[in-house]
């Protein structure tokens, strides 16, 4: 299995392998979850791990999701197993769709790296490539001629890694942000050149970009969007945290919550506080952030920056 060395659920995923009981999510539990976004009116059932195809149930989680009208995002690292490709194979592209996750691992052998080839060539146009950045200088144009090749859909998302409140991974510094936002806007006039659009993850700052470069990256990309907003994850045994950088604080119950948008506001409300902080000592003054223009990026930077974290677990009150 990878381990990159950026991911966000890699600690997770590390502590709930321990035991038999947490590392899949039991069918139970995830008829629990179809239950929860059928009364809620979500018509998108997402799937992500860690790598989710190893689930030895997968292709009929797939199936029943599909047989109860949700549309199957998966998130992968395209190393998928045989048995999944070739399902996913007969399924209709409207139906399922995935964003793969193809960012170079120096850890990756050629027998990985041939699995991703072999996932790419069988479900071309169901999947959408992605990379998350760590650095100022990463590469890309590797993307244009996977996406040529295997006739993958013509655009990219592109995230900044984040860091993992509590814990450690490896994240995008707040200093290096101006440098990697000049990056990106060479790589959106890069895939626009190439017919191919590049769209954003979350946690971007209005500072990364000069006005220049935010009008470029308004007519060359998918459009430029700086979100912080809760992206709720759903854990093997029901814990719900608010986005994957903050699975280590405030975890609460999917039981106690009817509806997403419930859970959306208590997190909302939770975190508000850490919102004025931003990720760097100048988002404090900044009249961006002050007027909701920006997000201020992750809030895992701002909590983090606290001599003390806030709990591990909370009620939904």
């Amino acid at each position: 299995m990878r381990k990159c060395t950026f991911c966000f659920a890699r600690s997770r995923i590390g502590r709930s392998a321990d035991t038999k009981k947490s590392r899949h999510m039991s069918l139970e539990n995830i008829h629990k979850v179809m239950d929860f976004l059928e009364k809620t009116n979500d018509c998108q059932l997402r799937l992500l791990g860690g790598e989710p195809t190893l689930h030895p149930e997968f292709n009929r989680i797939v199936k029943e999701g599909l047989e109860r009208n949700f549309h199957v995002h998966i998130f992968s690292n395209c190393m998928m197993p045989d048995r999944v490709v070739n399902y996913l194979k007969t399924l209709p592209d409207k139906d399922v769709s995935i964003l793969a996750n193809v960012s170079a691992q120096e850890s990756d052998t050629r027998e990985m790296k041939e699995r991703v080839e072999r996932t790419l060539e069988q479900l071309g146009e169901k999947i959408t490539v992605g990379i998350t950045v760590p650095s100022p200088q990463f590469e890309y144009k590797f993307l244009f001629d996977m996406i040529n090749k295997y006739k993958l859909r013509r655009r990219i998302r592109v995230g900044i890694a984040q860091p993992i409140v509590g814990t450690s991974n490896e994240f995008l510094r707040p200093s290096m942000y101006r440098e990697v936002g000049t990056a990106i806007v060479k790589m959106a006039l890069d895939s626009y050149a190439q017919d191919i659009l590049i769209g954003f993850d979350c946690g971007l700052t209005l500072c990364m970009f000069s006005e220049m470069e935010i009008g470029t990256l308004a007519k060359k990309s998918e459009g430029f969007t700086m979100l912080c907003d809760p992206i709720i994850d759903i854990g093997p045994e029901l814990d719900v945290w608010n986005c994957f950088p903050l699975s280590e604080v405030l975890n609460t119950k999917l039981d106690m919550f009817k509806t997403i948008n419930e859970i959306t506001a208590f997190y909302n409300k939770r975190l508000r506080p850490y919102r004025d902080f931003g990720c760097m000592v100048e988002c404090a003054s900044c009249v961006h952030l002050k007027h909701g223009i920006c997000k201020g990026g992750c809030l895992a930077h701002a909590i983090n920056s606290f001599n003390k974290l806030p709990p591990r677990t909370v009620d939904a009150i």
